[in-house]
């Protein structure tokens, strides 16, 4: 019995994480010709990890948005032919990468 329970705790949460690797690994190709703009300006603001709702959340409503409704990691705006990305001090590539691609592709996931 503890042996059925426990493979049916894992299996799930092993698919979960083999599609998590799928849609953030390192091969994961774009095609660059699909870029909203050919040239853009990319300012990065970066702030204190308690900070980071609040700034992204005062940056949407700038923008005329509403916030946003779940926590964030970091967020990147539009305004013009500047991309904006407001991230934590210390932050990994995967994060610093899904928003630069924010800046060439817009809403691209």
């Amino acid at each position: 019995m503890k042996k059925a329970l426990l493979a049916f705790l894992i299996i799930p949460f092993t698919a979960y994480a083999q599609q998590w690797d799928f849609d953030n690994s390192g091969s994961r190709i774009f095609d660059m010709r699909k870029n909203e703009q050919k040239k853009i300006t990319i300012t990065i603001e970066s702030v204190e990890p308690k900070d980071m709702q609040r700034a992204c959340d005062k940056k949407s409503r700038q923008l005329g948005n509403g916030g946003f409704k779940t926590p964030m990691l970091a967020c990147s705006f539009w305004e013009g032919k500047t991309c904006h990305i407001i991230m934590p001090h210390k932050v990994d590539m995967r994060t610093v990468g899904h928003e630069v691609m924010h800046c060439f592709q817009g809403s691209w996931h």
